[in-house]
């Protein structure tokens, strides 16, 4: 049985009161507006649940019962009203947030749960090099990044939020596309479309294939650029496995295995040391922890 919370409010009231004109008053309704949720109320559950005693109310047996429960409800109806009301009158604190740029589909969904926390957030990408530097500079709260798990940087804190794996990306019709996982040094003679420099996929990448040089490589400076690429037949692309896995799923690109001791990068939200830390930066960490 599913009943009108708004009528159970209703009751309560009435029998707080012991009168239908006096709860009337509190809830700014007509008395006949609330003798009919009463009426309403009772005829959905079946059984008489208060008597009309003069100018009063009193409950029967039936009525007492459901008492308890009305109330319940409407203390937390009340104590939600309140907490809505407190959220509009939080000022809401402005942070701009860099984003690598494997990382932007996090923005929108970042942005949205930082409201609840009393963040608005303004994203911005940008490399990742340009990312720490506006930390250090004061232009960027923080900045959430791809790196390899050696790189440190002393001056900021690194909060490791979540980890990818590199995966070599190829056409649907290349002829590595059906290997389940791929040796480094199986791209000799590959173009490989490289990211920007300095970038964390760059710099683990570059690790990755230490020893082994492509014939042709082309910086093409972004990995959306590297990704398009692959797609159009121009060349292969050591990627993050969540950046390409919705053109994998759709089956634009294909995605190998790389035989190498180290393919994870890490996703990190940098922020100045925490003795600088403001408390609304401090308050994305678990934020974007918990995204992943």
């Amino acid at each position: 049985m599913r009943v009108n919370p708004e009528q159970l409010v209703t009751f309560s009231v009435v029998a707080q009161l012991g009168s239908v004109s006096r709860a009337a008053q509190a809830l700014n309704l007509s008395q006949p507006a609330v003798s009919g949720q009463l009426r309403a109320l009772q005829d959905q559950i079946g059984r008489p649940l208060y008597v009309r005693r003069g100018r009063g109310v009193t409950l029967t047996e039936d009525g007492e019962r459901l008492l308890p429960h009305a109330q319940a409800i409407a203390r937390t109806l009340h104590e939600v009203g309140e907490q809505i009301t407190d959220l509009r009158r939080r000022p809401l604190t402005t942070l701009r947030v860099g984003f690598s740029f494997a990382l932007t589909g996090l923005a929108s969904a970042a942005a949205r749960r930082a409201l609840d926390l009393g963040l608005h957030l303004q994203a911005d990408t940008r490399p990742a090099a340009d990312l720490a530097q506006g930390v250090r500079d004061g232009t960027l709260a923080a900045a959430l990044l791809v790196t390899s798990p050696q790189r440190t940087l002393p001056d900021l804190d690194l909060h490791r939020v979540g980890e990818d794996q590199l995966r070599l990306a190829v056409a649907p019709d290349h002829p590595l596309a059906r290997q389940g996982y791929v040796a480094p040094h199986a791209l000799r003679g590959e173009t490989l479309l490289w990211p920007a420099r300095g970038s964390g996929v760059r710099v683990q990448t570059e690790r990755i294939l230490q020893g082994v040089v492509p014939a042709q490589g082309l910086e093409v400076g972004s990995l959306w650029a590297a990704l398009e690429g692959v797609r159009r037949g121009d060349g292969v692309a050591v990627l993050p496995a969540s950046f390409m896995a919705r053109d994998v799923q759709d089956g634009h690109v294909r995605s190998l295995g790389l035989e190498a001791p180290s393919v994870t990068v890490l996703h990190v939200l940098v922020t100045p040391p925490a003795a600088l830390l403001p408390s609304a930066t401090g308050r994305l960490i678990g934020l974007f922890a918990a995204l992943r």
